[in-house]
């Protein structure tokens, strides 16, 4: 693996971030100075320390992507690109922490962790999901009550869901479950259709804003731990 993208992958900003590093000497593979970015490490023998202190590869990682439209949370692509095409790394075992749509945007979760992925996802803790809805007709707002109550949805009765009003046309709404188009599908119950749909939180975990869509980053330790 590449210096840079070693360092990036692990927890030293971006690639140009770690070409900086570099750059200022701070940088050393068994206790040599690597003076170029294209240096070739081997993680399962190499010894990387930055500034004089040694850091070590992660074997479980954590992302928070930004999903844009038009990507699939699939490995396999075909009328549309993964959005595992959106992540640089040299982990091959990458899955996706619940699904969105394809054109779905918004706060999605990427490990390598089996464990932490069903917590999340399947977990027996119910953990809401809260979407930004834009819709094409005005909000009927007798339906707030009716969701916190549950609707049927083919033979399963949905649990709690709430709903806070933006505008006339735009909603925020949280659901603990993931059923399939389960947010349009419960618009159209309400005589309504979504225009735009963005994941905004999972549990306590809000998307960082400062991520572009299609931008990731690593999960820091704090967030991993608000799914425990």
């Amino acid at each position: 693996m590449r210096i840079d993208k070693f360092l990036a992958h692990n927890g030293y900003g971006s690639r140009n971030d770690a070409k900086k590093l570099i750059k200022a000497k701070l940088v050393m593979v068994n206790d040599e100075l690597v003076t170029k970015a294209t240096y070739i490490v081997d993680i399962e023998n190499d010894v990387v320390s930055v500034d004089m202190e040694e850091i070590e590869y992660f074997e479980k990682v954590y992302y928070m992507l930004n999903k844009p439209a038009g990507y699939i949370c699939s490995h396999e692509s075909k009328n549309y690109p993964s959005v595992l095409d959106l992540i640089d790394t040299n982990h091959k075992d990458l899955i996706m922490v619940g699904r969105l749509d394809a054109d779905t945007e918004g706060l999605l979760l990427v490990t390598n962790d089996g464990q932490f992925s069903h917590r999340v996802a399947h977990g027996k803790k119910e953990i809401p999901k809260t979407y930004y809805v834009e819709l094409e007709e005005d909000f009927n707002e007798d339906y707030i009550e009716v969701f916190e109550g549950g609707i049927m949805l083919d033979e399963f009765l949905l649990k709690p869901a709430y709903t806070e009003v933006l505008t006339p046309r735009s909603i925020h709404l949280t659901i603990s479950e993931g059923r399939y188009h389960q947010v349009k599908r419960m618009m159209h119950y309400a005589n309504n259709q979504v225009t735009y749909l963005n994941r905004r939180k999972i549990g306590h975990l809000a998307l960082d804003e400062s991520l572009a869509f299609g931008e990731y980053r690593d999960l820091s330790e704090e967030e991993i731990a608000l799914f425990d």
